[in-house]
């Protein structure tokens, strides 16, 4: 009897260490970012541009379709969506037979919005044009570039330059996978561009030339693939955009977002295959969502510090709070993060009263891989008064050290120093005066006069 609650108790024990034992949350270890053989590539939070993976992200390179991200933005910026375009002859016969199109003919009319769908989401290279020409004040194309290249120039995209609105081949039609992804960044600000390249599905328009149905649609597809993709490491690929020549080999620009509401941007070039271009850009994604989060490092009135104060009242210390929060996108592994995260707070030599609430006092900078990734300001929690003592001391340094209370004191010291003067001259001529009236009386010179007869 004794033996058999013995083996009960012991299997009791077992259970309750393996439920214990796997259900203590391990830490996360970190993971080395996937070898990918595409071409280029690089991984960036969207909130922050934090850099968590790259690969030859600053050589240039053709970025083929993917030039279209910079053609809506600079359309988007510049007219409204229900804004009607023509095609002109030239839009739609510059276009090689062997890169993709809608089938929009010379004349024919659609709005600003129903072009965006064909351009962002089939890709279609004659909308690009379209778009450029109407947006341009001359009619242009060529306008319409110097407006890409001067965004690219505001959005500091050194390794970018571009001479069409499409992405076909020249040699000096070039980007690199930095510059796509913070161009990706900026564009997805806009509630219309982001709209648009999270979709799949759109609605071919009645135009001037034709009803909807007569579009050949059988080509008018989406490119972005990843947008039907599924992971358990994020909930919704959120855009963005496909581009293919050649030269340039499959790229994709691709955004994703998790449960946390964490979003990245994931930007890969020269895939050798479509197959390939998804699986590495899943797998990049995923690597981020893995191995990172957003991480809140303070909270705004937080503690910091205490300090002494000179001339408080009462000897009122002062307490440092910070002013705001801080958070950024950082390794999940508390080992890696330890090493790389460093935090440097500055203040002053000392403090003196009066201190007001609020009023800046220092600041705390955080570093990640030896680079600033923030500044939080530093502010003292309540206000400090100065002594009485303390004030009629001050003023009165206030007023000695005043520069006009030294030229007033100097011009005092002149005018005392010039009337002593003038009074040591007044006796002295008053003397002199005093000695002629008494030598040069008749008495004096009387008896003067007897003194010699008696000599």
């Amino acid at each position: 009897m004794k033996t058999k609650w013995l083996n009960k108790f012991a299997l009791i024990y077992i259970f309750v260490f393996l439920f214990t034992a796997f259900s203590v949350s391990l830490p996360v270890l970190a993971e080395e970012p996937p070898k990918l053989t595409s071409a280029a590539y690089i991984l960036i939070d969207m909130e922050t541009g934090q850099v968590l993976a790259e690969k030859d992200a600053d050589a240039r390179r053709s970025p083929a379709s993917t030039t279209k991200i910079m053609t809506a933005l600079v359309a988007l910026e510049h007219a409204d969506l229900d804004m009607e375009m023509t095609a002109s002859e030239r839009a739609i016969k510059s276009v090689g037979y062997d890169y993709v199109t809608a089938g929009i003919k010379v004349g024919e009319t659609l709005k600003f919005k129903d072009l965006l769908d064909l351009m962002m989401i089939t890709s279609a290279n004659e909308a690009s044009n379209i778009i450029a020409e109407n947006i341009a004040e001359d009619g242009t194309i060529e306008s319409f570039i110097e407006l890409m290249n001067q965004k690219a120039q505001e959005l500091g995209l050194t390794g970018t330059h571009f001479v069409n609105p499409n992405g076909t081949e020249h040699e000096d039609h070039y980007s690199t996978a930095r510059d796509l992804a913070n161009l990706g960044r900026e564009a997805m600000k806009l509630e219309a561009f982001r709209e648009v390249v999270g979709r799949t599905e759109f609605t071919l328009p009645d135009t001037n030339l034709r009803k909807s149905n007569e579009w050949k649609a059988g080509h008018l597809t989406f490119t972005n693939q990843l947008l039907i993709s599924r992971s358990s490491y994020y909930s919704k690929v959120t855009g963005i955009k496909t581009g293919y020549t050649d030269n340039a080999g499959r790229c994709l620009v691709s955004s994703a977002i998790n449960p946390d509401g964490l979003e990245l941007i994931a930007v890969v070039l020269g895939a050798d295959s479509y197959d390939t271009l998804y699986k590495e850009s899943q797998k990049l994604l995923e690597y981020g969502f893995k191995n990172f989060s957003m991480q809140e490092l303070v909270k705004k009135g937080q503690y910091v510090d205490r300090f002494e104060v000179a001339d408080a009242v009462d000897g009122k210390k002062l307490e440092v709070i910070t002013n705001s929060d801080f958070r950024h996108v950082l390794p999940l592994d508390k080992t890696k993060l330890n090493e790389e995260l460093e935090v440097k707070k500055h203040f002053e030599e000392s403090y003196a009263a009066p201190i007001t609430q609020g009023q800046v006092v220092g600041k705390m900078e955080y570093y990640y891989k030896d680079e600033l990734i923030g500044t939080v300001e530093l502010v003292a929690k309540e206000s400090i008064e100065k002594t009485t003592l303390a004030i009629l001391r001050d003023k009165y340094k206030e007023i000695v050290n005043d520069q006009r209370f030294i030229f007033g004191v100097k011009v005092a010291g002149a005018l005392i120093v010039l009337i002593i003067a003038l009074s040591y001259f007044i006796r002295l001529r008053k003397r002199r005066n005093n000695r002629r009236k008494r030598y040069g009386s008749p008495s004096y010179r009387k008896n003067n006069h007897r003194f010699r007869n008696y000599l």
